[in-house]
């Protein structure tokens, strides 16, 4: 009976010991369009730096609803939806997607301080 209690409290430990799948939940702060500027472009930033451009965002609006998309990450808070000339910027997300990765969009509005919400698995 005693090896019977051990056995099972293994198999308990073992159950409770495999990992806990969250997903992570950030607020969308705008929707932007992208458009690459012909290369060898400048601007001119803070403290009078030149710096390359890579991408120039413009803000722009979407239908609202629930999406499933892959994103990258192109920048800090910034998200490119694969195979499209969306991006979206994000409050205080920590998620890297340096390649792409499937998230769920959820578009609420397309005004006010938060649009909608990112969801990563």
């Amino acid at each position: 009976m005693k090896a019977w209690k051990h056995i099972v409290s293994l198999i308990l430990f073992a159950i409770l010991s495999l990992p806990v799948h969250a997903e992570s939940s950030y607020d969308i702060a705008q929707i932007y369009e992208i458009s690459e500027p012909p290369s060898g472009t400048i601007a001119i930033g803070s403290f009078d730096k030149i710096k390359d451009v890579e991408y120039i965002l413009t803000p722009t609006r979407i239908d609202t609803g629930k999406y499933v998309v892959e994103v990258k990450k192109i920048g800090d808070n910034l998200y490119r939806i694969l195979r499209t000339d969306i991006c979206i910027e994000t409050r205080y997300c920590h998620e890297w997607a340096s390649y792409s990765e499937e998230v769920v969009l959820i578009i609420e509005s397309n005004f006010g301080y938060t649009k909608g919400k990112v969801i990563f698995d």
